[in-house]
């Protein structure tokens, strides 16, 4: 019998032929196996195929997502064959992410004995650099930048040698014939790297998707002349550690966690801090962003060096770095400031990718290196290709097609010039690879975001975006009730909503909402939590407390400079400045997680409700309750976590109000630990359908994957 099985998935830049070589061969099967841009076909004949299949469905490193067969004429094979890849395929490629260097390679890495010993480029197929150096499709030599090195006579022979590891390992390379590092001072690289850590020196790595600044997690004056550089004030580093052993002596780590931190997308993982490093690390931060390395010159300088600050190799608010000319010119500002580069080309940039463990399930803070371009399969009713732009803010996009929607990574804000440029390059780029030209193109209300003046299209409600971000990933097609809280997103109505609950049956529907407050316009209210307060107080028949509470009163009273706003991070921001704990935010979030940090001080909640009236929660009411109580002199922590509790009981009562089982808990807010869990363990304890964001950020990184759905479900 012959048959001809059709494969899509991640089937390319695995190993995947080869390792079809090797079962065929074990059951004597005749054929060939090609790849077909974006899918697999196995051409198969003999008497065993039956083990053949189910064995080829389970190989390592494989995600399939169709295995289509057809008995094809009989046609007489001599043997079984890896033939030359094809394109005729017409079906969506599944893009391999980059993956952390196996534990084979390392063993190798380490091995005097073995011929790449200190290769610091040693990869094979399951593990090595993929999305970030693939210029086409299929995942091949010639389609990648290891083009750029000719395989020596050794390379060679393993990479056709079937029995061989590193058969048709597309970024196969040796010490002789692979990409060179190279370091600004004379001597052994990575030995000279080393040194300059130790020493309290600052060093420019050139990894896989991009530069990283590393420097000594325990030497203080290297974290803060870090600082200097990316000119980042506050928000806490992420911290690389050799082993989780390592990570546990600084932080508390769950079954869940390491699996999550030992994954072939190694990405940085938030875990609760019980040992700090130098002051200028993780700052107030209950939390680590902690990771584990994801190639040998990562491997190599933790295990040499310690802990590790490895943060992304950028000013802060701007793209990773990728171009070796544009860290020299850096490095020239800058004294003391050493460069471990290499000659690998990196096409697409990618920074770590970020997430956490709550509610017993890994969510995604922001998803890059590791997980992108990988799909969310989503339901669709057309066969359409739909570009949803996400927003402004934590820039992503995606690609949409038959039930795939392809997420890019992380770019950063799109005000930042370069920002823009990568996420407009980056759009081509994708969709070249997938050989997709959209036909929809879905984008944000807000008329002033770039993104949204990039390409005519049609738009989406950003609070109904992030609301349909959780409705595609878990594959919501009924009704569902959605309490959706962010800073800010522009509404239907030209004000700005963030504390918003939403219906979903067949369309959305706000159906209530934090009342508006006249906050000052523009970035002011996002970062001045004191000025915001003041506005609060305003609202509330209180005096203002800033040194220019008087013009703020006076702008609010001529709404001068102002708008309406239902934000709940901005009443967040509020609240921590009204308790003394944060009045400006350095980075975005930074007084609403000081105020959890604070509320995870204490076991004693202050009692405090959020009332609801019309429709409209009273956050006036609320604000005068917290005044009165810090007059009378209660505890700021106490307070603090009674401020996290009525929000809580606010969306828990209002949900027990309603008809509907499906509770959608989605926005930027929602990265709040205590507020998520309290609301997501309550529901699920009465018998609610409680989901949240976990492939996409609940932040604004997530909404583009709600755009695309909403493009696919509505044509």
């Amino acid at each position: 019998m012959t048959k001809k099985y059709t494969i899509t998935g991640i089937v390319q830049g695995i190993g995947f032929r080869p390792n079809v070589k090797r079962v065929a061969e074990k059951y004597g099967i005749r054929g060939y196996v090609k790849n077909l841009g974006g899918a697999v076909e196995v051409l198969a004949q003999g008497v065993n195929l039956e083990q053949f299949e189910e064995e080829i469905k389970s190989l390592p490193q494989s995600l399939i997502i169709s295995f289509k067969e057809e008995e094809m004429p009989e046609t007489e094979y001599s043997g079984f064959s890896i033939i030359e890849s094809g394109r005729e395929n017409s079906s969506v490629p599944m893009l391999t992410p980059d993956i952390a260097t196996c534990d084979k390679c390392m063993e190798e890495f380490y091995n005097q004995k073995n011929r790449r010993f200190m290769h610091p480029f040693i990869s094979c197929t399951y593990c090595g650099p993929r999305y970030s150096v693939q210029s086409d499709i299929p995942y091949d030599r010639c389609n990648i930048t290891m083009s750029d090195f000719e395989m020596c006579v050794e390379c060679k022979n393993e990479y056709t040698a079937i029995t061989d590891r590193r058969c048709h390992a597309q970024t196969i390379a040796c010490v002789g014939c692979g990409p060179k590092l190279s370091y600004t001072v004379e001597g052994d690289p990575l030995e000279e790297a080393v040194k300059t850590i130790k020493n309290g020196g600052i060093v420019a790595v050139k990894d896989i998707g991009g530069y990283h600044f590393v420097c000594d997690a325990n030497i203080e004056a290297a974290a803060q002349n870090l600082r200097e550089i990316k000119q980042r004030d506050r928000k806490p580093f992420a911290v690389m550690f050799n082993t989780t052993d390592d990570i546990r002596e600084y932080a508390e780590v769950n079954e869940l966690e390491e699996k999550t931190l030992l994954s072939p997308a190694r990405p940085i993982v938030l875990v609760k801090k019980k040992k700090d490093f130098a002051p200028s690390v993780c700052g107030e931060s209950n939390y680590i962003g902690a990771f584990l390395p994801c190639n040998p010159v990562q491997h190599y300088l933790t295990k040499n060096c310690g802990a590790l600050v490895m943060t992304s190799g950028n000013i802060s608010g701007e793209p990773i770095i990728i171009n070796n000319e544009d860290i020299f010119n850096l490095r020239e500002k800058i004294d003391g400031f050493e460069v471990l580069s290499h000659t690998r080309r990196i096409l697409t940039p990618l920074d770590d990718s970020v997430c956490r463990v709550i509610c017993g399930k890994v969510q995604m803070i922001r998803r890059a290196r590791g997980y992108a371009p990988l799909p969310v399969e989503i339901d669709a009713k057309t066969d359409k290709t739909v570009l949803a732009l996400g927003g402004d803010l934590k820039a992503s996009f995606c690609y949409a097609k038959s039930g795939r929607a392809y997420m890019s990574q992380y770019f950063g804000d799109l005000e930042n010039a370069d920002a823009y440029a990568a996420w407009k390059e980056n759009i081509s780029h994708l969709g070249g690879l997938l050989k997709l030209k959209e036909d929809i193109v879905v984008k944000d209300l807000h008329p002033l975001y770039l993104s949204s003046q990039y390409k005519d299209g049609r738009t989406l409600q950003h609070h109904y975006a992030h609301m349909a971000s959780v409705m595609a990933e878990h594959r919501i097609n009924g009704s569902a009730l959605g309490f959706i809280f962010d800073g800010t997103g522009y509404g239907t109505d030209g004000n700005i909503w963030g504390g918003e609950v939403i219906r979903y049956d067949g369309d959305f529907t706000r159906i209530a909402s934090l009342e508006y407050t006249t906050l000052l316009g523009g970035d002011t209210s996002a970062k001045d939590s004191a000025g915001t307060l003041d506005c609060y107080l305003i609202s509330a028949g209180l005096e203002p407390r800033t040194e220019n509470g008087a013009l703020i009163k006076a702008a609010v009273k001529n709404h001068i400079n102002t708008a309406k706003s239902s934000s709940m991070g901005r009443l967040f921001d509020a609240v921590s400045a009204l308790l003394d704990i944060s009045k400006y935010n350095s980075y975005e979030g930074e007084s609403a997680i000081l105020l959890e940090s604070a509320a995870a001080k204490t076991d004693k909640p202050y009692p405090l409700k959020l009332a609801l009236k019309d429709n409209k929660w009273q956050t006036a009411d609320l604000i005068r309750d917290i005044y009165a109580a810090c007059e009378n002199g209660e505890d700021k922590n106490s307070l603090a976590l009674g401020f996290h509790i009525a929000i809580a009981n606010a969306v828990i009562g209002f949900a027990e109000n309603q008809n509907e089982k499906n509770i959608i808990l989605s926005g930027g807010v929602f990265a709040n630990r205590i507020l998520t869990e309290i609301c997501y363990n309550t529901l699920t304890e009465k018998g609610y359908n409680v989901y949240i964001n976990e492939q996409v950020p609940t932040n604004d990184g997530g909404i583009a994957l709600g755009q695309a759905w909403y493009g696919l479900k509505e044509n």
